[in-house]
């Protein structure tokens, strides 16, 4: 259609649109668990072994932790994430978690420069820092006279000089030092509020030159060189700024020497080894695992990642080792509070699911016991423990890690609503316990999920319940379908949030819910031979009424169908013997 419009700007609005609802990733677990380095204070996306060993190490002591998260991505786990547990808070007991450290000295003695690891752990003790003072190795002169109160000179050349370079400037009698805020042309800038207070003579001659420290950090395997640094807080090349912002090893902090600039550089000295790193290993404790949320950089253990949306697993296969280790654990019952909280967590977010393992050293029947204490449809309990193929000792460990890469496999192929089981356990080659057919069923009956050995097949995952009574949850693909629903409809609603709360609004929500769900049921997450017969959304008056509008609340209701695993198969063999005697007479 043509339409003639005077010149001039014409804006034409389009209908806001929201992003179609979608499954989130699915398959990415968050463990929990004891390493010899890393970040404490926040949960770090892993994406293979060795970016673990990279990032946290290996830690010589022991712990599953690393076994855990081997075992994952041998089953088909993609990604995960590591939160590293140790003990940070001083309750009563003698040995806490602390940093490697040294404090450098500037050329009147007094401490200038704080260096410390990047994480707690006796790791930190192997760090070696050197301070090199090199010659400058480029150097110009004035060609103009630089005459007190201004905040510039005029060189014969710039090179080798840029923003935030501290500079020397000097002849026979006076020096002035200035960090360059801007090099333009053959002139160097600095701070106005800093000019010049004697004047330097183009004819003394007066000289530039960059004045810096190098900073060399070492261990075994790695090495890091930061060079040009010095301890002007409005330079660039802040020492505090470049090495806390690229250091995978150390971070500095400015001890503000009243020493003047450059006297307050740290000194010349060979390798210095930092000390006082500690693990704060023997010494965990339940509360350890349990964590605080205290802000922003201070959220610890579970309770900081109440809030990760990338995450739909939970695992801690070293509540195992801190039993038989750790000193802080007295008695199951640690373990009990840890897994406990574990579970919380994943019913009060509704947007995750705990794989658990069965404290070590129990017999079928005190699995059983153990499996007793949680009445849960968001976990489930796996047993025995098993005898990783990269082991040199023939221990056994938790099977939590290995089973969370077998739910991300079956995620990948298939979906959420493929059940976990009847799936090879990869980088295994035994199991601590035989069970016979009698110790799995009675096992099974309880909620509790055992591998198997198949003299064809391998070691196999045989069991996909809940540690739930529920009947209708009692199987882990139905409750992770629940969740992988519950999670997209939690991010992908988010639009509502302000909108008008209207008639319009709810059709709108439920025709989006709706049309989500139908390409569920047609992809097989959901049973039956119509959507009536698979799921249920209503978001109407009935739903949301006056009372509930005026909270600032929208409700859906959603029922859903989801399929349930096949865990017996019937044989029926039947002999016609009429047929045969007739044959037989023939």
């Amino acid at each position: 259609m043509v339409m003639n419009r005077p010149p001039g700007v014409f804006i034409e609005r389009d209908a806001p649109r929201a992003a179609p609802l979608g499954l989130l990733q699915s398959g990415v677990p968050c463990f929990l668990g004891l390493t010899e380095r890393g970040p404490t204070s926040e949960p770090v996306r892993v994406t293979s072994i060795a970016d673990f060993r990279s990032r946290f190490g290996s830690l010589d002591v022991g712990g599953y932790l690393e076994t855990a998260v081997d075992g994952f991505f041998l089953n088909g786990g993609r990604e995960c994430y590591v939160v590293r547990i140790c003990h940070l808070f001083e309750r009563g007991r003698n040995e806490i978690a602390t940093r490697a450290s040294v404090r450098l000295r500037d050329a009147a003695g007094a401490n200038t420069l704080l260096v410390q690891a990047i994480s707690e752990g006796m790791w930190g003790n192997a760090i070696r820092v050197h301070i090199q003072r090199p010659e400058a190795k480029v150097q110009t002169f004035i060609t103009v006279d630089g005459h007190p109160g201004e905040s510039s000179v005029m060189v014969k050349s710039t090179y080798g000089f840029a923003r935030g370079t501290l500079v020397k400037i000097y002849d026979d009698d006076h020096a002035a030092y200035r960090v360059l805020t801007r090099v333009d042309g053959r002139t160097l800038w600095w701070n106005e509020r800093e000019p010049l207070e004697t004047e330097f003579k183009s004819m003394a001659p007066t000289l530039v030159e960059p004045v810096g420290f190098d900073l060399v950090v070492e261990t075994h395997s790695e090495r890091e060189v930061f060079r040009g640094l010095n301890l002007a807080r409005q330079s660039p090349q802040f020492a505090e700024r470049v090495i806390n912002k690229r250091s995978r090893l150390i971070e500095v902090a400015n001890l503000d020497a009243v020493t003047s600039i450059p006297e307050n550089f740290p000194v010349e000295c060979p390798p210095t080894r930092l000390d006082g790193g500690t693990d704060g290993l023997y010494t965990v404790t339940a509360e350890d695992f349990i964590g605080a949320d205290l802000g922003p950089g201070h959220r610890y253990g579970l309770a900081g990642i109440a809030d990760l949306e990338e995450i739909d697993l939970l695992v801690a296969p070293d509540l195992a080792w801190c039993l038989e280790k750790s000193a802080g654990f007295k008695s199951p019952k640690d373990v009990e509070i840890v897994q406990s909280a574990i579970v919380t967590q994943c019913e009060e977010k509704k947007d995750r699911f705990a794989i658990l393992d069965i404290p070590p050293g129990e017999n079928p029947r005190g699995a059983m016991q153990w499996r007793r204490l949680f009445n849960t449809s968001f976990a489930a309990f796996y047993y025995p423990y098993v005898i990783p193929s990269n082991s040199t000792t023939g221990k056994a460990v938790p099977p939590s890690g290995h089973v969370a890469g077998i739910y991300a496999r079956c995620d990948h192929s298939q979906g959420v609503y493929r059940a976990p089981a009847n799936e090879q356990l990869e980088g295994v080659v035994d199991l601590e316990l035989f069970l016979q057919q009698q110790d799995i069923a009675m096992l099974n009956a309880e909620g509790i999920n055992c591998s198997q050995v198949f003299a064809q097949r391998g070691i196999r995952v045989w069991g996909a319940r809940t540690a739930s009574a529920d009947g209708p949850l009692q199987f882990v693909n139905v409750r992770r379908t629940i969740v992988a629903i519950t999670r997209a409809l939690n991010v992908g609603l988010q639009w509502v949030v302000f909108e008008n709360n209207d008639q319009g609004l709810w059709q709108t929500i439920a025709r989006d819910v709706s049309f989500f769900l139908d390409q569920l049921w047609r992809q097989g997450y959901l049973k039956g031979a119509s959507q009536q017969e698979a799921f249920l959304v209503r978001c109407d008056s009935e739903t949301n009424t006056p009372t509930t509008q005026n909270r600032g609340q929208v409700n859906v209701d959603v029922w859903l169908s989801p399929f349930r695993p096949a865990e017996y198969i019937g044989l029926r063999v039947t002999q016609e013997v009429d047929a045969l005697a007739r044959e037989d007479g023939a």
